[in-house]
């Protein structure tokens, strides 16, 4: 064990070029693309109720939303606000629940891009990053069919660039299939000392960024920053089981699956 207390680069988030296959050396046989998932929770409005708060927003609930959200910004979004006087504006800000989520219902993709209009994974992904401010292209046509479709059914939008709150239960279930009784955590950079976790401590810690791995290293999980997917690698046999059985919305990646399956890298900010 004492070799995997210290931060392995092979085990963090591979290169934004090279296919997920052939990330890590080589070293996983499979890599699945688990997409964040759309949510509903029951009695919760995501606009209505100011978590989602968006000038694409059409109910007057939703525009009084956003015009608080303006005035008294939460801290990212008021750092925003500051880079965008180069001619940004706040595309949304955006909160979640701190109770509920044994209730929530996770809401596929697929379901987003066919009642939203967007017409792929791909726009979907577009969409969202346009309402973060990631993209040089605000893509208002995108972003106000991804509101309308969240406003009108009640889904709140995924969490960026962490482990998703939905997946912990999923993610736990894969450690066990592989009869890891440990979950080692590194952060996204060397600095900080690796976490070894129980199954419990796991579920208290909830790490936000960054690598999970078995002490054999035959599974990894990883996300990175700005991105709506996490991918998780390891056995075909053992990573298909896994994600039928949980009902998990992804896909697996091909030999020419990049970080850049979803956007062009040429309007990432």
């Amino acid at each position: 064990m004492a070799e995997t207390l210290t931060f392995d680069p092979e085990l963090a988030y591979p290169s934004y070029e090279q296919p997920f296959l052939k990330s890590w050396d080589g070293r996983f046989e499979s890599v699945f693309v688990a997409l964040h998932p759309f949510f509903r929770m029951p009695g919760r409005d995501p606009v209505g109720d100011g978590y989602l708060a968006t000038p694409y927003a059409t109910s007057i609930a939703g525009k009084d939303a956003f015009e608080k959200a303006v005035e008294n910004p939460s801290p990212q979004a008021a750092e925003f606000i500051k880079r965008g006087s180069g001619g940004s504006r706040l595309l949304a800000s955006i909160g979640y629940p701190d109770d509920g989520w044994e209730e929530a219902q996770r809401v596929p993709w697929a379901e987003v891009s066919q009642q939203s209009r967007l017409g792929s994974l791909a726009e979907v992904g577009t969409a969202l990053l346009a309402l973060i401010g990631a993209l040089r292209v605000p893509y208002p046509e995108k972003v106000a069919s991804l509101v309308r479709f969240c406003e009108r059914t009640r889904t709140f939008p995924p969490e960026a660039g962490k482990f998703d709150e939905l997946h912990t239960g999923p993610f736990l279930d894969l450690f066990r299939r592989a009869g890891a009784p440990l979950i080692l955590f590194q952060e996204e950079f060397d600095g900080q000392p690796i976490q070894v976790l129980t199954h419990t401590e796991f579920e208290v810690v909830r790490p936000w960024r960054g690598s999970l791995y078995n002490p054999e290293k035959s599974i990894l999980i990883v996300v990175d920053w700005d991105s709506y997917f996490t991918l998780v690698a390891g056995s075909r046999a053992l990573l298909e089981a896994w994600a039928s059985d949980q009902a998990l919305d992804g896909f697996f990646a091909d030999e020419t699956t990049t970080h850049h399956w979803w956007a062009d890298p040429t309007l990432l900010n």
